[in-house]
């Protein structure tokens, strides 16, 4: 009788014990969260990083951004103003070859910059000018740009609308 109290004992107890539930974890998902994107690294001293439109074209001129309503983000400006000067170096990744360094002067928060291809460039780039606005804040710019290719007797002329931030 005693071996069958044993047996018995030991039955109920495995019994038990396999009925032993162990807490589960709770499995969790990692969220996702969307920030803007700001470079974190510069490319030739890039400060300021633009969008731009384009808003009327004569002709076809070469590069990107030639026919209306092309558009173009994420470009990479070089932007130093002093007192009354500033200069507004466009395209940074392609620096010193074919970026367009304006340089211009400075009244408030407005700048007026222009870039004269010495000779003929690539495509018979012949520069260009740059006119607009600071924010109050100095982190926004809003500009206008008119890029002109080819001969006197016959330019293409591109104009483009630029809206950039600081960064």
């Amino acid at each position: 009788m005693k071996s069958l109290l044993l047996t018995l004992t030991a039955v109920l107890l495995l019994s038990a014990c396999s009925e032993v539930r162990s807490p589960t974890q709770a499995t969790t998902t990692p969220t996702q969260t969307t920030t803007p994107t700001t470079p974190t690294t510069t490319q030739n001293g890039a400060n300021w990083v633009a969008d731009a439109t384009v808003l009327s074209s004569t002709g076809l001129g070469c590069g990107w951004g030639t026919a209306a309503g092309d558009t173009r983000s994420g470009v990479l400006w070089r932007i130093t103003q002093t007192a009354n000067s500033v200069t507004l170096d466009e395209d940074m990744p392609n620096y010193p070859t074919d970026d367009i360094p304006y340089a211009g002067s400075l009244s408030g928060t407005n700048f007026t910059a222009a870039y004269v291809q010495a000779q003929d460039g690539v495509c018979h780039f012949r520069g260009g000018d740059l006119s607009g606005s600071f924010s109050e804040d100095g982190l926004h710019f809003d500009a206008l740009e008119t890029l002109v290719w080819g001969s006197t007797d016959q330019q293409v002329r591109v104009q483009r609308h630029w809206t950039g931030r600081r960064f």
